[in-house]
């Protein structure tokens, strides 16, 4: 029957069914075939309301608590073979249990506890990773990562929208992640670089959680732990954990949403759709632009079908609920964008991925994922009139492909790529989740026609596999370094011949004040931003309190201090408001410039405002800003100036004299 799945062995419920998870819990806790014995009268009356999601999210929490804590006492180093296998030794002593406990009972509520146990031991295999440094993968390596640590810095001024760098312009990136880091650092009394990785935990971890909880909602526990066993390694850069647990919401949310069930049969009601809708817009926006073809495709299709009104009235207030919820960031910067000169010049980074992979065809792929969206692609054509899902998930799939589509004719024709670079990831995500439910589908017509009755181990064992090959490839993406455990044969493997993963990135990382970490070895710290140092030198000068505009070769030195940022090195990552070609153009007029009066009129200012601070790089050529920008040393020796030259990393400090 369209919207029933059944797992060989498994008693499944999904959508067009008239039960609720609590009740179907019971009874199906209370059939013979399920091999569950029945509890003495007053322990079924106190849990004969816990169905799998509340047994899933009781036992994520006391599995991140277990491991918090396990963690923090023990304390091994994730760089040698023994802390980087304590994962795997955990999760299969765990894997052995499930397996005896759901070949021994079927009971919803063990799959709910199965997928709160999974997404809590991701959480610990992601501490015991980033055991020893205050730092999030990659946190202050890449653009990206640089932009959301000094944007989670700046927003511990404020609890409105704000940019990173400068002074009166909103958010242009989704302000949700960021934000709640710098209420973390408030109540906990840290600075705000030191939680990142504490964030990324928890964003990832929860992407399996919520998974299992959004898909229970449409479909059975079993395919909905299928589901979550997937959620979080589909799209893999620890750095980006916020896109990571969106890409996970966002497939079941769009068929809850828009695809006109019934709440009985999983549909959302506007409110909490709305909300989730909301949430979205302010955590990360990309998935949204990429799907929104094929969410209006699949609203198309809803009302061409009878009984329109109420479908028009569940639309109007998932739209009106989101604009709410994301008001406080949306309408600054809608505001500001109808205002304000706009320089937009983000999506044209030349990413090789575009040509490495032109035309995102995941099912192509030789791996478990690829064979998954093999079968997804399969499965929304043959099931395109016979299963609820598939035509909405086709629709999906092929909006992303026009949006694709288009984008690489736009950059074609001017260089804007519309982020396209990203859009492999959501149709892996989409095709995936299509692959899950076409096996099960296929699983239970095949057992149906063939009168067979495969033993509950079957579909245990299948499930099985998709969980520990998951999290394999999980560990084996999040563990600092390959080879793992590297730190233990040093003497074997040169440092050059480690590859620094983002995971590594985190414990190369010195901090503000040039210690290394924990564990690192020496051979491998990461050049340091003396920011401590840079600190006092400006404080000396200019007062505690002071938040000059500044000019840093080194943008690290935003994630540690307040100070604003006349302009950011990577301009793939700035701000449309920022007019970055703009102001670049002004800064190489002042680097031209040699004469010191001359340049410290010009520099105190120029069409922006002036720079008090300058942070610059020290090479052959000058003092260097970036590739394309070096200042002459003697434009700052004019009296307008003291400098600091004696510093590491050959970095030299110009502070503008009182």
């Amino acid at each position: 029957m369209p919207g029933a799945y059944r797992v060989p062995g498994v008693s499944t419920t999904g959508p067009g069914t008239d039960v609720n998870e609590d009740v179907a819990d019971e009874d199906l806790d209370a059939r013979p075939s399920t091999g569950t014995v029945a509890g003495p009268g007053v322990l079924r009356r106190l849990t004969r309301h816990i169905g799998p999601s509340t047994t899933a999210v009781a036992c994520y929490l006391a599995a991140m608590v277990l491991s918090w804590l396990v963690i923090d006492a023990v304390g091994l180093d994730p760089l040698t073979l023994r802390g980087a296998v304590t994962p795997v030794a955990v999760g299969a002593a765990v894997a052995v249990i499930a397996i005896a406990l759901a070949v021994r009972f079927a009971s919803d509520r063990l799959v709910g506890a199965i997928a709160g146990v999974y997404a809590g031991w991701i959480g610990m295999m992601l501490m015991n990773a980033l055991n020893g440094t205050p730092f999030g993968h990659n946190e202050l390596h890449n653009w990206d990562t640089l932009r959301m640590s000094a944007l989670a810095n700046r927003l511990t001024t404020t609890w409105g929208s704000t940019d990173a760098f400068l002074p009166g312009l909103p958010s242009e990136y989704p302000v949700l992640y960021p934000w709640l880091v710098a209420r973390a650092s408030e109540l906990l009394d840290r600075p705000t670089w030191t939680l990142i990785g504490d964030m990324e935990v928890l964003f990832i971890s929860a992407s399996a959680l919520v998974a299992f909880l959004l898909w229970r909602r449409l479909t059975s526990p079993p395919i909905a732990l299928a589901m979550a066993a997937v959620a979080p390694i589909v799209f893999m850069h620890g750095h980006k954990s916020y896109e990571i647990l969106t890409l996970a919401v966002f497939v079941p949310w769009a068929l809850a949403t828009f695809a006109g069930l019934p709440r009985k049969a999983g549909g959302l009601h506007w409110l909490p759709a709305g909300i989730v809708g909301g949430l979205f817009v302010c955590t990360y926006t990309g998935y949204l632009m990429f799907g929104v073809i094929g969410g209006l495709a699949i609203i198309v299709a809803r009302l061409l079908r009878p009984d329109r009104r109420p479908y028009l009235l569940h639309l109007l207030g998932v739209l009106v609920t989101s604009v709410v919820v994301s008001s406080w960031y949306v309408v600054p910067l809608v505001w500001a964008y109808l205002t304000e000169t706009r320089n937009v010049v983000a999506d044209t980074y030349p990413n090789a991925v575009i040509t490495e992979d032109p035309v995102p065809l995941p099912f192509l792929e030789a791996t478990p994922i690829g064979l998954l969206a093999l079968a997804g692609l399969f499965g929304v054509f043959w099931y395109r009139t016979r299963e609820w899902w598939a035509q909405p998930t086709l629709l999906l799939v092929g909006g992303i492909y026009l949006y694709w589509a288009g984008y690489m004719l736009q950059l074609v024709a001017d260089g804007h790529t519309g982020f396209l670079v990203k859009t492999p990831r959501m149709v892996t995500m989409v095709l995936v989740t299509a692959g899950v439910l076409t096996l099960a589908r296929t699983a239970g017509a095949l057992a149906t026609r063939l009168r067979l009755t495969p033993p509950r181990s079957v579909g245990v064992a299948a499930l099985a596999v998709l969980l520990v090959s998951s999290g394999l490839t999980a560990w084996d993406k999040w563990t600092p370094g390959n080879p793992k455990g590297f730190a233990d044969i040093e003497p074997h493997v040169p440092h050059s011949a480690v590859e620094p993963n983002p995971a590594l990135r985190a414990h190369m990382q010195p901090g503000p004040d040039g210690e290394r970490t924990e564990f690192v070895p020496p051979g491998l710290v990461a050049t340091p931003v003396p920011a401590d140092r840079l600190a006092a030198e400006v404080e000396t000068r200019l007062g505690a309190d002071a938040r000059p505009m500044s000019l840093s070769t080194d943008m690290r030195l935003y994630a540690y201090e307040l100070w604003w940022g006349y302009l950011q090195r990577g301009h793939y990552s700035a701000n449309s408001l920022m007019r970055y070609t703009e102001r670049s153009a002004e800064l190489t007029e002042l680097a031209a410039i040699e004469d010191p009066q001359q340049f410290a009129r010009a520099s105190a200012n120029t069409r922006f405002g002036g720079i008090d601070v300058f942070v610059l790089r020290k090479n052959e050529d000058g003092w260097l800003f970036d590739n394309r920008i070096t200042f002459e040393p003697d434009s700052f020796r004019g009296g307008a100036f003291d400098i600091v030259d004696d510093l590491p990393a050959d970095l030299v400090l110009a502070v503008r004299t009182p």
